[in-house]
């Protein structure tokens, strides 16, 4: 099914990656419960991991939480939706 260009499903991979700017958001809307509990567990550590590499390495650790928000929000984007949706709703 389609709405105006894009499909249902393209826009609700969309919407996964979108709600990964909170990590783990992403997978649960898709369903994967188990994975996005552990990656919202583990988000405030990369984040820390991320500050104290910043000052051990002149900034650059700072990189750390964003590339790790964008791999969860790529992983998110291109997951297996496993909810089950009723036909034409997002």
């Amino acid at each position: 099914m389609t709405n105006g260009n894009v499909s249902i499903e393209e826009r609700r991979n969309r919407i996964a990656a979108i709600q990964s700017v909170i990590p783990g958001l992403g997978h649960i809307y898709k369903g994967h419960y188990g994975l996005g509990a552990i990656i919202l567990l583990l988000s405030p550590l990369v984040l820390w991991a991320g500050l104290i590499l910043g000052w051990a390495t002149f900034g650059f650790g700072l990189f750390l939480p964003f590339a790790f928000i964008a791999f969860i929000a790529y992983q998110a984007y291109h997951l297996k939706d496993r909810r089950k949706h009723h036909a034409g709703i997002l």
